[in-house]
Formats: C-alpha cells, structure tokens, sequence
C-alpha cells in the first residue's frame, strides 16, 4: 500500500501571515488617518493677526504752568503677529500674600516647534495706576488679569493665555512621575515654623521627590545673585521636570496628571486650544527646541529695571 506524500503547512502559514499582515497594515492606517483628521478638525487658537501696542504717555511734571499745553497723545502702534506664535502667562504663588511668587512668559511657535521660556523677575519695576509697584503685586491687586495686563504693557507683546498654579501642583507632578533628576547648585537649609516650612537638600545632581522638589522652587536664601538665581533654578528645575514628565513611560499617567492640574491649576485656555497644542508639540525635542532665558535687568533698590535695549533684542 503506497502512503500518499502531505505538503507541508507552508503554504497556510504563509496565508495567515499575509493576513495578519492586511489587518496590522489596515489598522496602522486607520491611525494614521485618524490622526491626520483629528489634527485637521483641531482648529488653530484664534488671536488675531495684528497686536495694538498703546503709547507711552509720560505725564507734564508738577510745576508745569496751566496754561502750557499738554503735548498731543501720541498714535498707538499696530504690529503683525507671526502666524502660528502664542504665547502663554505662567504665574505660581505659595507664600499666601495674593502675590506672584513666580511669574515666566512662555512663547510657542507651533509651526517651528520650538518653545521658549523667559523669567520676569519678581521685583521687577511697573507702574500701576500711577504708583510705582513690584510687578509680583500686580496679581494681588487685580489678579491674572491685571498682571496679563502689565506684562503686555511693560513688553510690547500679546499674552494670549495665562495660567496660574499654586506650587504645591508642582509636589504632586513629581510624586506622580517617580522623581525628578535635577543639579541642586547650592546647599539648602531652611526652617520656618510659622509657614510649616522645612528645606534640606544637598548641592549636587540628584533624584528629587515631591517634598524636596517643591523646597527647591521655594528656597530663596544663599544664591549670590539673590532673587536671581532663584529664578534661574525654578526655570531650570521646572524645564527638567517637563521634559522628564512628556515622555512614553508616563503615558499611563495622563489621567492621574490630568487631576492634579484641575486641582491646582486656573487657566483661561479653553479645551480645544489645549489639544491644539498638545497635537502640535508630538516629536518635539525639547532639549533643542525648548529655550529658557532671564529677562535682562540691574538692580537698582528696591527694585529690578529692566534693560530696555538689551529686551528689544
């Protein structure tokens, strides 16, 4: 009896691979359409194509005679935006004044997509109402408003959003996402009973938790420069903290952060404008696209003025 020859199973093991191949191939392009369509229905921020800078008006002194007439008010002056630039009012306060403790003006470029962060120095010089003032004063005395306000006038440019966050928000970031690596430049050691206050962190290139990184944005003594050189570690620490939080293995975490930032966070930029954002900053690299800077200035007690020239370029 002749045993008839069995082909083998290659030939069905070639099917089904050719077939889960179709349907991977037909679900990786129904992403990619989805994306694309999603991006295409998330309409750009409307902001306007032109920025009104007012006049600065300097007001006659004193002793000018009445019958002196006062000089014409000069014409404000009306810019072009670049298209596709916006930029957003960071302001954080922990200290319970009605203050700004820090206060940073991010600017993104979303066809670029590079982003910058500039710091404005807390006791930085403004006019308010015809008082001279710090600018930190602005949110007490009229809130976000007030201090968009003060940053447009004393800058020459649009705040399109603001968002305000109470530095505690900054604790539960870093608890959420394991810890934040960060180079501590000098020893901080602090104590204040009366705020429930207690800092100690060693100098050095470290794995900061909440608690600890939450002192290093607090911490205010012991920088040679003063307050300047606290805000050149609050912008460091808080630039290391978004590019260790953007990352995939925090991707299951995005519910958890979502909370934190309704708790602790006020901001006027409706939903659809943050997923605008969101879609655009996918594939940046912010250790080349994201720029951090100190706005120039000389102190001059009691206050910080800022480098006119030296800010217009």
């Amino acid at each position: 009896m002749s045993t008839r020859y069995r082909k083998p199973k290659h030939r069905f093991l070639k099917n089904l691979l050719k077939t889960l191949y179709i349907i991977l191939f037909v679900l990786s392009l129904a992403v990619v359409v989805g994306y694309v369509i999603f991006r295409l229905a998330v309409n750009a921020p409307d902001v306007g194509s032109q920025v009104t800078v007012p006049p600065a008006v300097s007001q006659a002194p004193e002793s000018t005679p009445p019958e002196v007439s006062a000089e014409p008010t000069p014409a404000p002056i009306v810019l072009t935006r670049r298209e596709g630039v916006y930029t957003c009012l960071l302001a954080g306060s922990d200290d319970g004044n009605g203050k700004a403790d820090t206060i940073m003006l991010g600017v993104f470029d979303t066809g670029e997509k590079t982003a910058s962060l500039v710091s404005i120095p807390r006791d930085t010089l403004v006019t308010i109402n015809g008082r001279d003032v710090k600018i930190n004063a602005a949110y007490g005395l009229g809130g976000m408003g007030l201090l968009c306000d003060t940053v447009e006038e004393m800058l020459a440019v649009p705040v399109d959003f603001y968002v305000s966050v109470e530095l505690d928000a900054f604790a539960a970031i870093v608890k959420t996402i394991g810890g934040v690596w960060f180079d501590v430049p000098i020893d901080m050691d602090y104590e204040d009973p009366y705020q429930d206050l207690v800092i100690h962190v060693k100098k050095g290139y470290q794995r900061l938790n909440g608690e600890q990184a939450l002192g290093v944005m607090r911490f205010r003594e012991g920088y040679a420069s003063q307050d300047l050189g606290r805000i050149q570690t609050q912008r460091a620490l808080l630039t290391a903290m978004v590019k260790q939080t953007v990352t995939a293995s925090n991707a299951a975490k995005v519910g958890e952060l979502v909370k934190i930032l309704k708790a602790h966070v006020d901001s006027n930029m409706p939903l659809d404008d943050m997923v605008y954002f969101a879609t655009r900053a996918i594939g940046m690299d912010l250790d080349r696209a994201l720029v951090s800077k100190t706005l120039p200035n000389e102190w001059i007690y009691p206050y910080i003025e800022l480098v006119d020239e030296k800010v217009l370029e």
